[in-house]
């Protein structure tokens, strides 16, 4: 095995080098940053379960690089695997410590966890299958960095996800085994951690854009999470995914300045999950507290029955700081509730349509079904990634509205054509072509570039203070590029000056320059663009786009059909054929098995993993969840934790249990780890 685990973590380092070598802004430090991390977790193993689910929010990039199938987030899941395989090299030093050999397990959890480790190496065996059918799909092997939804990249940025974590998985297992207190610890305060990243950049976001008591605009929060440039549901899934955990948190404050902090998180986390505006969001949260709330019940009864073992006493009462303390926290959640709905009639308009909504979903579910044709793509389906570009094909009145090609020409030299939807299709103007610039200041912006097109068409340019999808305050022009002549014309706009009125006393708003095709014509070539501020300064990188789509991001503008199925089992049918779909069932069934009446039914975990998966299958049947990157990463890794999850009863606030913490891990007295 230690040749096994010195080639992965090999592999592993040589390509996180790779692709740090390759960053478009600093590859010399992300390498450095890369191989301290690679170390790092090869020191301290137990590191990646904290700050892979802590940077997971913050760990992308995109809008600053162009990276759509790579990002920031594969360093830190590579160095991980070196560091953790590097590790699992001297198996006899670093493995199972004595204390732990020969602990007592039935046949039964052995032969449970036997399964569940075949039926995730079938999953494995069908991704690579779907993996290779989708770079076939895509008509060539061949990969780059730049590389959007429609090419073979998006076939591996599909598939990344579960493989990181199958790469993982044997650290997990054997930290599990060995120190449980300690992976438990970890995963938790890293789950909460990144959550209080997602709800801070939540509010800085609304601080900065609607403001933060505007319920009315309509405006839904996307945090850090790039990926929504085409909708989708990254940020969605990461909320319910990690808002039980934050109930943890409060649960198990040792003291009463803790216990303000996590109270403090659930507060804002409840306002990211409220201004999120996602109905889904909304059913699969509530559902999740109360599978959380009558797991808990059930284990504090537990603990007080005879059938336990225990004296039959009652739980000692809870501090009366504590028990004000959630009362006041449950009200002002309540309030925070209220608030949204009171204050605005955003939420309440997108109520209101969610039985036209559900109809057009329906509808989207059937032509998203039609594109299995044959026994194969049944029981292989079309392969991973290929989800827009299949679609968009076999639904002309649903294709996608817009493309972006770099090309080559002998004369012309490199220059991009920015293409609309199809002829006849009532979406122009539905996608963007944007780059990074620095805050708007006061002032006009000149904007000059090259132009061609064969048909007329108009294209709009702006440089807006905008986050990701909502435009406010815009400085925006348009210009009418005449059709007929293929030689390149040249043409200046001046942007005019406005205040930026959306605030002096608002945070500071990234912006964006934008430029958009709203027909007539099929598309426009762009080349030589530049963009100055009124004190001179050039904003654009890569304006000749020499580099290719280098430093340029692009989004859809309220149109997202085509790159999601918005289902997450339908999105596996699709990608996987039946075959996958029906691994991922058993999986789940085995994980909730686990947890209710397995061997991981005790740990102190099971009913926070319980209710994190009871909310991403919610979510699932009205979102994508798998086709988002660090979502599906987070969701494959707390599944793999609770079909693997094997300790012994732990204590629930105010009982005490025999369960204590391993060594480095400071526990209060019940025996409970401090979070």
């Amino acid at each position: 095995m230690n040749g096994l685990h010195g080639a992965l973590a090999a592999m592993a380092g040589l390509l996180g080098v790779f692709v740090a070598r390759h960053h478009p802004l600093s590859p010399d430090l992300l390498s450095l940053a890369f191989v301290a991390w690679t170390i790092a977790v090869c020191m301290r193993p137990a590191l990646w379960l904290f700050l892979l689910p802590a940077l997971l929010p913050v760990a992308s990039f995109s809008p600053w690089t162009g990276w759509i199938g790579i990002e920031e987030f594969d360093l830190l899941a590579l160095g991980a695997v070196a560091g953790c395989h590097a590790r699992m090299i001297e198996g006899a030093q670093h493995g199972v410590p004595p204390r732990m050999r020969g602990r007592p397990s039935g046949v039964g959890e052995h032969g449970r966890f036997r399964i569940a480790g075949i039926a995730l190496g079938a999953l494995a065996l069908c991704s690579a299958l779907a993996l290779l059918r989708g770079l076939s799909d895509a008509g060539s092997f061949q990969l780059g960095w730049l590389q959007g939804y429609e090419e073979p990249l998006n076939s591996l940025r599909a598939g990344k996800a579960f493989a990181w974590v199958m790469l993982l998985l044997p650290s997990l297992q054997r930290q599990q085994q060995s120190a449980p207190a300690l992976v438990t610890a970890r995963l938790a305060a890293g789950a909460a951690t990144g959550l209080a990243v997602v709800s801070l950049a939540t509010l800085w976001e609304r601080a900065a854009y609607p403001g933060l008591f505007d319920f009315s605009t309509p405006y839904r929060s996307t945090a850090l999470f790039w990926e929504m440039n085409v909708g989708g549901a990254a940020i969605d899934g990461f909320l319910v995914l990690t808002v039980p955990f934050s109930v943890y948190a409060v649960l198990r404050a040792a003291d009463v300045w803790r216990w303000c902090l996590a109270a403090l998180l659930a507060v804002i986390a409840g306002y990211a999950c409220l201004t999120s505006f996602s109905r889904a969001v909304y059913l699969a949260v509530g559902v999740s507290l109360v599978v959380l709330a009558v797991m808990l019940s059930a284990r504090r009864r537990l603990f007080a029955s005879p059938a336990t073992g225990r004296l039959p006493r009652a739980p000692p009462p809870l501090a009366p700081w504590r028990r004000w303390g959630g009362r006041m926290l449950v009200a002002v959640l309540i309030v925070e509730v209220l608030l949204v709905f009171v204050l605005g009639d955003f939420m309440g308009r997108r109520v209101s349509a969610s039985e036209r909504d559900l109809v057009g979903r329906l509808e989207h579910w059937s032509e998203g079904l039609a594109l299995l044709r044959g026994p194969s793509d049944f029981f292989f389906g079309r392969g991973l990634g290929r989800f827009p570009a299949n679609y968009s094909q076999a639904v002309p009145a649903h294709a996608l509205p817009g493309r972006l090609r770099i090309i080559d020409e002998f004369a012309a030299g490199r220059y991009l054509r920015l293409s609309g939807p199809p002829r006849g299709i009532a979406r122009q103007g539905a996608f963007d072509l944007l780059q990074r610039v620095p805050p708007l200041l006061e002032g006009s912006y000149a904007v000059a570039m090259d132009l061609r097109a064969p048909q007329p068409v108009r294209l709009e340019v702006g440089v807006c203070q905008r986050h990701l999808l909502y435009d406010a305050t815009c400085r925006q022009a348009a210009v009418m590029v005449p059709g007929g002549k293929p030689q390149w014309r040249r043409f200046s706009l001046l942007l005019p000056a406005a205040g930026v009125d959306a605030g002096q006393d608002r945070p500071p708003a990234l912006a964006f320059l934008s430029l958009r095709l709203a027909g007539p014509g099929d598309f426009v070539d762009i080349d030589n663009l530049r963009v100055v501020d009124a004190a001179g300064r050039d904003l654009l990188v890569n304006g000749d786009f020499s580099d290719g789509l280098t430093r340029w991001f692009f989004a859809g503008r309220h149109y997202f059909v085509p790159w999601h199925i918005d289902n997450l089992f339908l999105e596996t049918l699709i990608d996987q054929g039946v075959i996958g779909l029906l691994l991922l069932l058993t999986l789940l069934a085995m994980a909730f098995a686990n947890l209710l009446r397995g061997p991981g039914r005790g740990h102190v975990l099971a009913p926070y993993l319980l209710a994190a998966l009871t909310a991403s299958i919610v979510l699932g049947m009205f979102s994508s969840l798998l086709d988002v990157p660090r979502s599906a990463f987070l969701f494959w890794l707390l599944l793999c934790f609770a079909l693997f999850l094997n300790g012994p009863v732990a204590a629930t606030p105010g009982v005490r249990s025999s369960f204590r913490p391993q060594e480095g891990v400071q526990g209060d007295a019940g025996g409970r780890v401090a979070p």
